[in-house]
């Protein structure tokens, strides 16, 4: 407690307070000496505690020192003890909020600054319907973003600034660039003296500049006009999208209107996290995209001596690279490496077919997604946003499941085709490597040569057989057609027919029940008269 109120005592007495106390004094300050104390440092931190005590309700002063210590992030219960410690002024409350306060003094001066634009507003659900509210709020949460990566910027180009002797050491160089610079332009105005074309040449190449960085300037301002454009349209999809939602939810009643106000919760927090993950993605790529620009600076200044030497390494690499290339040149003049040079060929057109194939699916992949992702933000225009019923996700899944054994077969033949590559690559560096001829190498070769030669007269036969069949198949099917036009108007007469006998067949059953009835009632007649 005595290292804490002399903690307390020294920063008191340093800038900016200068309050020339010392520890017997301080310990014996009344409540409302210690009260104007703490105030002091408050008002340091942020002006708005500048008001006086005296006049103040102890209940409205507790509530706004109390707001304050909660937003700097100073811990502790807030419970009725503590509330009473601090409107009466006791040292047991007040020393430890001071030392807390004096110890972390310039990191909560920027911590109670960034509260008054960095706080959240909790505005309630109900009030969020209305549209100027909403729209209010939206506006007040794009400040505060605004603000939050403004100040950020600001602190990263505080952070790296450059220290004197740096600077100083720039200022020299660039003074004798200049002066080199301005030689150089003496140089060539004593040159170009005499040539009279020159300030003709000159004029119109200034004015080519002149256009061309006016160019430059126009397509920048076209593309974030452009960039500005597709922003403000993809907000305005969302808010027509949000207000539609919100008037669906308004007409519904009971649970139906519980259930859609979650639906549309569930919503926002999606879409938050998705926004969250891309600008973490965008920030992360902005940083690399930092510190390789600081190491870049932070490197020495190249020299033209360095840009000689690298030129003369260059000299050297491309002069091995042609030495190295002539002497496989002449390596590869052996003609007994012929066959297995033809197998490699082939082998490198079929990884050349098999990667244009994956290239043509892979930019129709490209265009499906992109249409993919129109159509739905019209859906989204025009219905809102779209939910997957059960049967829908369980197909959806289906294919995905099939698109991705197909991509693992593709995968597994390509890892195949390059492995053989290989094979054969290495195969063809051994027998380089090998100056005797192997054996039977000859012989392989008359046998494949032989076997080509047969390949290819049986792909002969087999393609005239196949012109053979096509052929035949080709008469029977005219064949076909002509008996079916021969016989379509014999069926046209037997459906006639047909329809005529149904009719007739009709006719007869209806005589032949009145018949059957009329008999039986003679018949039952006849008995009648037979028994009498």
């Amino acid at each position: 407690m005595a290292a804490q109120l002399k903690e307390i005592v020294d920063r008191l007495n340093a800038e900016p307070f200068n309050c020339d106390l010392s520890l017997v004094v301080f310990d014996e300050k009344e409540p409302f000496e210690l009260m104007d104390l703490m105030k002091k440092v408050l008002v340091h931190l942020d002006r708005k505690h500048e008001v006086d005590l005296r006049e103040e309700k102890p209940d409205v002063m507790y509530q706004r020192i109390a707001e304050f210590l909660h937003i700097l992030g100073y811990q502790c219960s807030f419970d009725i003890e503590f509330q009473q410690g601090l409107m009466s002024g006791d040292k047991n409350t007040v020393h430890p909020i001071m030392y807390w306060l004096l110890s972390n003094l310039e990191a909560l001066k920027k911590r109670a600054y960034l509260a008054k634009f960095c706080m959240h507003l909790e505005v309630p659900e109900e009030f969020l319907r209305e549209e100027q509210v909403y729209g209010a709020y939206q506006q007040y949460k794009e400040l505060q973003s605004q603000f939050k990566a403004t100040h950020s910027h600001v602190e990263q180009e505080r952070q790296g600034r450059m220290n004197p002797s740096d600077l100083q050491r720039e200022v020299a160089q660039l003074d004798a660039e200049r002066e080199q610079l301005a030689q150089k332009i003496q140089h060539l105005r004593v040159k170009s003296e005499k040539d009279e074309s020159f300030h003709v040449l000159l004029q119109v190449t200034s004015m080519l500049r002149k256009e061309q960085e006016e160019e430059a300037r126009l397509a920048e301002k076209l593309a974030e006009q452009r960039y500005q454009l597709e922003q403000t349209e993809q907000l305005y999809i969302e808010r027509s999208a949000r207000l539609r939602e919100m008037r669906e939810a308004q007409q519904q009643e009971g649970e139906g209107s519980a259930e859609a106000m979650l639906k549309l919760l569930q919503q926002e927090v999606f879409k938050g996290r998705e926004a969250l993950s891309r600008v973490r993605q965008e920030c992360e790529a902005k940083l690399h995209r930092l510190r390789e620009v600081d190491n870049a600076l932070s490197d020495p200044p190249v020299t033209k001596m360095d840009i000689d030497n690298l030129e003369s390494e260059i000299g050297a690499m491309q002069n091995e690279i042609m030495a190295l290339e002539g002497k496989i040149a002449e390596q590869n003049q052996d003609s007994r490496l012929s066959v297995y040079k033809q197998q490699a060929n082939l082998v490198a057109k079929k990884k050349e077919l098999v990667l244009k194939d994956k290239k043509q699916l892979e930019e129709e992949r490209d265009s499906l997604s992109k249409d993919l992702s129109m159509k739905e933000r019209e859906y989204e225009q025009m219905k809102g946003h779209k939910f997957m019923k059960r049967d829908e996700f369980k197909n959806y899944a289906a294919s995905l499941r099939d698109k991705s054994a197909k991509f693992k077969k593709l995968k597994a033949e390509l890892s195949e085709l390059r492995h053989e590559v290989a094979v054969l690559l290495r195969t063809e560096q051994i027998l380089q490597a090998k100056d005797p001829t192997p054996v039977g190498l000859r012989e392989t070769e008359a046998m494949l040569e032989k076997a080509s030669v047969e390949k290819s007269q049986v792909d002969k036969a087999k393609g005239k057989t196949l012109d053979e069949i096509s052929a035949i198949v080709q008469k029977i099917n005219s064949q076909l057609k002509e008996k079916k036009n021969k016989l379509a108007p014999q069926i046209k007469a037997l459906r006639s027919v047909r329809q005529n006998f149904q009719q007739v067949e009709v006719k007869y059953l209806e005589k032949k029940n009145i018949y059957d009835q009329a008999k039986s009632s003679v018949d039952s007649d006849l008995s009648k008269v037979g028994s009498e």
